[in-house]
């Protein structure tokens, strides 16, 4: 049933949640999609060869940057939903291509116990989230400009390699992106709860795939055990 005030339309609560359950459904897809990509890229000696050795590496790893750009002010446009979709998968790919490196970096066993770790971490602050009746704008601006800040502090240690400043890096990320994971999921039901945005189940899976991703890489770097 749908409840009409003044110009919006809400939907009922049932509603809202099985938009929410397909939030989360295409964001697992996207985890899906890039650990296939990541996969079958590492384990392909001539195909980590080609993307991680000279020139080519730079690019593999600037290109989600950029691309999560592209792709947002893409799906502000209120693309059609298959193309949205395309976008959320075309993105992940691309992320599992970036991440490919870890399988030749760390051990399967921290690889698992990281991803593990970062799915309950994950759960348990979107769980908040989804149910906390605290209102979590004014957190969503202070958790912004401490994630620029991260991702000029990531970019800088690039090319310094500073084993401290990455641990520094890792622990601050996983905090920031545990805080953006409830603030996401409060605001994506929020505008679940507007009949109208087409796409909403689209770029929520993005942003909330963006925050499970980067606590899990975090975490992996922070706990992870390196291959001999």
């Amino acid at each position: 049933m749908l409840l009409t005030d003044q110009q919006y339309i809400y939907r009922s609560a049932s509603e809202i949640n099985s938009g929410m359950l397909r939030v989360y459904n295409n964001m697992l897809l996207a985890v899906v999609t890039s650990l296939i990509v990541s996969l079958l890229v590492a384990s392909s000696s001539a195909l980590m060869t080609f993307f991680f050795t000279g020139f080519m590496k730079w690019i593999v790893i600037f290109a989600p940057l950029v691309a999560v750009f592209a792709i947002g002010m893409a799906l502000a446009n209120n693309p059609p939903k298959p193309i949205a979709l395309a976008m959320l998968h075309g993105f992940a790919a691309l992320m599992g291509l970036s991440t490919a490196t870890i399988f030749h970096t760390f051990t399967l066993g921290s690889i698992t116990s990281a991803f593990m770790g970062a799915a309950v971490l994950f759960g348990t602050l979107s769980f908040y989230g989804y149910f906390t009746k605290q209102n979590l704008h004014s957190l969503g601006r202070y958790l912004l400009i401490a994630l620029i800040a991260i991702i000029i502090a990531s970019i800088i240690n690039i090319f310094i390699g500073n084993s401290m400043f990455q641990t520094i890096i890792s622990a601050a990320a996983i905090v920031i992106f545990l805080g953006l994971t409830a603030y996401d999921t409060q605001q994506i039901r929020e505008e679940l709860s507007v009949e109208g945005n087409n796409i909403v189940e689209v770029t929520g899976a993005l942003r909330l795939y963006l925050n499970f991703i980067n606590i899990f890489i975090s975490l992996l770097q922070l706990t992870g055990t390196r291959q001999e």
